[in-house]
């Protein structure tokens, strides 16, 4: 069994190695950020050659051999046992009576896309990751309220390290017969919010132009002297 294992796993990382070194030698290498992912892949390559090579060496000993070809599988499993281990953390239930709902307070004539990150990690801590967002379209001066679920009421007010509001305008355009929504960018404004705010049962999101950023500012001026902002009210 562990012959049969080595062989298969030393097979198939070698036709892997195999093409993806076609792929680096007929693909002109990109510019700009795509770079980045290029070169990372580049690193992961040569790693994997080295562990083919390593794991040759020890074709005698096929039990350390087997053991040097598992390396490379738990770069795959461990974020899977990760993610599963988050995803399990968020379903389980928290100590919630009553469910949360949102009351959006659109004070401007803008069409505003408001975006509730949910980040995971330690609240003091360096590393933290984005776990889910919540997306709510907001219309000019309306004032929406949005019963949550239970299970995205305990991402706001329990499985969270902190809640990141964030306000986004949208701009209706059309081109080639059809009509969509673009998102400007960067965004009007963003916010931190403790999870504590959210443990009662109505939390009040409110979106005032006045408190717009001044890199979303810069970008509207850009836009309008490209001709570019159309539909935008700032």
């Amino acid at each position: 069994m562990i012959k049969i294992t080595y062989f298969a796993l030393l097979g198939t990382f070698s036709l892997i190695f195999l093409i993806a070194i076609i792929y680096y030698l007929v693909k002109p290498a990109p510019s700009g950020d795509s770079s980045v992912g290029w070169a990372i892949g580049i690193f992961y390559l040569t790693a994997l050659l080295g562990v083919i090579l390593v794991a040759l060496l020890f074709w005698r000993n096929k039990t350390i051999g087997l053991i040097v070809l598992c390396i490379p599988l738990l770069f795959i499993v461990i974020p899977i046992i990760k993610s599963g281990a988050r995803d399990l953390y968020a379903w389980l239930p928290a100590q919630r009576a009553t469910p949360l709902t949102l009351h959006i307070a659109n004070n401007t004539s803008a069409l505003v896309n408001v975006k509730l990150e949910c980040w995971f990690g330690k609240t003091d801590g360096d590393e933290q990751s984005l776990y889910k967002t919540l997306e709510f379209t907001s219309k000019p001066l309306a004032v929406d309220q949005h019963v949550l679920s239970d299970y995205d009421t305990q991402l706001l007010s329990a499985k969270s390290a902190f809640i990141r509001i964030v306000f986004y305008e949208c701009l209706q355009q059309s081109g080639n017969g059809y009509t969509y929504v673009r998102e400007v960018q960067p965004c009007m404004q963003y916010q931190d919010v403790a999870i504590e705010d959210f443990q009662g049962n109505d939390y009040l999101i409110t979106i005032d132009g006045e408190k717009n950023t001044d890199a979303f500012r810069a970008e509207v001026r850009r836009l309008k002297e490209s001709d570019m902002y159309q539909n935008g009210v700032f």
